[in-house]
C-alpha cells in the first residue's frame, strides 16, 4: 500500500473509530466541508464551515468573551478517524485549515496569547492521542494476500507430486515480491528525504540566528531605559516587529515539521505493512526487518522542541520589554504634571488594581466551587480544566496566606478561605475521580489504550496528564 494512502497528521487526538471531536456550537450549512472553531477564556465554543474562514469563528468568540482565544481546526461533522486517515485529500484539507486558522491568529490578530493557547490547547491534546492511536494502527496484522498465493502455489506443485519444484518456486516468488517492496520503498523515501533535508537545513540557519536575536532584544531594552517620551513610539514600534518575525516563520517550520513526522510515520506503517506478509520469509533468511525512520523522527521532534522553547523565550522578552515600554512612557508622562495630579493617578492606579484584582480572585473562587462538566452520556466529568482551575487558585496562596494592608488584600480574603479545600481537592479528591473514570469507561469497553495511558500516568503522580487523557477518552466514548 503506498504511503500517500496513509497521510495521517500529528495532530490527530483519538485512537482509530473514535469520532473526533466537535464544537457545542455549530454555523454554516455546507456539512462536507470542515470547521473552525474558536473558544474565548470564559468558555464556549464557536465553529463555522471553514468555507467561511476563520474571521467568522473568532468574531463570535470575541463577542461571547474575552482573550486569550484558542483556535483549532475540525474535520467535517461525523467523521471517524478511520475515515480521515483512509482519505488523502480530507487529512491534506484538514491540514491545510489547521494551518489556516493558526495563521489567522498569528498574521491577523497578531495575539499572542491566543496563538499560544491555541498552540497548546487541542492541537496539542491531540497529538498525544495520536502517536497512541498510530502505534494501535501498526501492531494491526493486515491480510496476507501475498502469503495465501505462495500456499496456493505450493498446494498446486504438491498436487502435481514436485514438492522441491513447489518450494523452489514460492522462494522465487517470495524473493521477488520483496525485493518489489523494497524498490517502491525506496521510490517512496525519495521525497521525504528531499523535505528532511530541507527542514534540516532551514533549522541550522534558523539556530545561528538566536545569537543575534538576543542581542537585538538586550539593545532594545538599553534604548528603552534612556529613550526620550519622543523616542519611545519608535522603539516599541522595532520591538512589535522584531517579535513578529522571530514567532511568523519559525512557526512555519513547526507546522512544517509536524506535517513531515506524521508522513514519516505513515511511510513506516505502509512500508511495514506491504513487508509483513514477508515476515516469515525474511525471518527464515535471517533478513532483519528494517527500521527506516527512528532515527529521523528523534530529529525531528529535537527540532521542534528547540523551536517551540525558542519562540516562548522570545515572547516573553517581547512582551516584558513592551510592559517596561509602557511603563516608562507613564513615568516620563507623569514627571511633567504637578504633585497633585501625580498622587491622584496613583490612588487611581491603586483603585484599578484592587478592583482587577478582586474580581480575578472571585471568579477564580467560583469556578474552584462550580462541579465540572459531565459528560451527557456516561455522567462521567471533565477533569483537565477542573486541574488547572484548581492549580491557578491554589498558585495565589503564597501571596495570599496572609493578611496584609496591600491593595490585593480584598481579593486574598475572597481566596483565603478556600485554599486549604483546593489543596485537598487537587490531592485526594482529584486523582480519585481520575481514577473512577477510568475504571467505569474500562467496566465499558471504552477508552482502550487512551485509558491504560492515562492509569500509568496516574501511577507515575502526573495528574494533570492523567486527566487529558481521561478527557480525550471521555470525549471518544461521548462522540463529542
Amino acid at each position: 500500500m503506498r504511503r500517500g494512502d496513509f497521510f495521517v497528521a500529528a495532530f490527530v487526538v483519538a485512537a482509530p473509530g473514535v469520532v473526533l471531536p466537535g464544537c457545542s456550537w455549530w454555523s454554516g450549512e455546507n456539512e462536507e466541508r470542515g470547521r473552525m472553531c474558536a473558544a474565548p477564556v470564559e468558555g464556549g465554543e464557536y465553529c463555522v464551515s471553514s468555507g467561511d474562514g476563520p474571521g467568522r469563528a473568532w468574531l463570535q468568540a470575541a463577542a461571547n468573551g474575552s482573550r486569550p482565544i484558542e483556535m483549532w481546526a475540525e474535520p467535517p461533522e461525523g467523521m471517524t478517524l478511520d475515515t480521515v486517515i483512509s482519505s488523502p485529500a480530507e487529512m491534506e484539507r484538514w491540514l491545510g485549515d489547521i494551518d489556516d486558522t493558526l495563521g489567522y491568529v498569528r498574521e491577523m490578530q497578531r495575539c499572542a496569547e491566543s496563538y499560544r493557547a491555541s498552540m497548546a490547547g487541542r492541537v496539542r491534546e491531540r497529538l498525544v492521542a495520536a502517536r497512541i492511536g498510530q502505534n494501535q494502527f501498526l501492531a494491526q496484522t493486515p491480510v496476507d494476500a501475498v502469503g495465501l498465493f505462495e500456499a496456493a502455489l505450493v498446494s498446486k506443485a504438491h498436487a502435481e507430486k514436485e514438492p522441491l519444484v513447489a518450494k523452489i518456486a514460492a522462494d522465487k516468488l517470495s524473493m521477488g515480491a520483496v525485493q518489489a517492496v523494497l524498490d517502491q520503498v525506496t521510490l517512496d523515501v525519495g521525497p521525504l528525504s528531499a523535505a528532511y533535508a530541507t527542514l534540516a537545513a532551514d533549522f541550522a540557519a534558523y539556530r545561528g540566528t538566536e545569537p543575534a536575536e538576543s542581542e537585538a532584544y538586550t539593545k532594545f531594552a538599553a534604548d528603552a531605559s534612556k529613550a526620550s517620551l519622543a523616542e519611545l513610539d519608535g522603539i516599541e514600534q522595532s520591538v512589535l516587529k522584531t517579535a513578529q518575525g522571530a514567532s511568523a516563520a519559525p512557526q512555519k517550520m513547526v507546522l512544517r515539521g509536524m506535517k513531515l513526522s506524521a508522513e514519516v510515520v505513515q511511510f513506516e506503517v505502509s512500508s511495514q505493512e506491504a513487508l509483513a506478509p514477508h515476515a516469515d520469509f525474511m525471518t527464515a533468511h535471517d533478513a532483519p526487518n528494517p527500521d527506516m525512520t527512528s532515527s529521523a523522527q528523534r530529529s525531528i521532534h529535537a527540532m521542534l522542541g528547540y523551536v517551540e522553547r525558542r519562540i516562548r523565550r522570545s515572547d516573553r522578552a517581547a512582551i516584558s520589554l513592551l510592559f517596561g515600554i509602557t511603563m516608562r512612557r507613564q513615568a516620563l508622562q507623569l514627571l511633567g504634571e504637578s504633585e497633585a495630579v501625580r498622587a491622584q493617578v496613583v490612588e487611581a492606579k491603586v483603585t484599578k488594581a484592587e478592583a482587577t484584582f478582586h474580581e480575578s480572585a472571585e471568579a477564580q473562587v467560583f469556578a474552584f466551587e462550580k462541579a465540572p462538566p459531565l459528560g451527557v452520556k456516561l455522567s462521567i466529568p471533565y477533569l483537565a480544566k477542573r486541574y488547572d482551575e484548581v492549580t491557578t487558585l491554589l498558585q495565589m496562596r503564597p501571596l495570599c496566606e496572609l493578611p496584609s494592608s496591600s491593595w490585593r488584600e480584598k481579593g486574598c480574603a475572597a481566596m483565603r478561605p478556600h485554599f486549604k479545600a483546593a489543596a485537598t481537592y487537587r490531592a485526594t479528591t482529584l486523582p480519585g475521580l481520575v481514577q473512577t473514570g477510568i475504571t467505569t469507561m474500562k467496566a465499558q469497553g471504552l477508552g482502550g489504550v487512551l485509558l491504560d495511558a492515562a492509569a500509568a500516568k496516574l501511577a507515575a503522580g502526573d495528574v494533570k496528564g492523567a486527566a487529558v487523557l481521561h478527557d480525550a477518552a471521555l470525549r471518544g466514548a461521548e462522540g463529542t
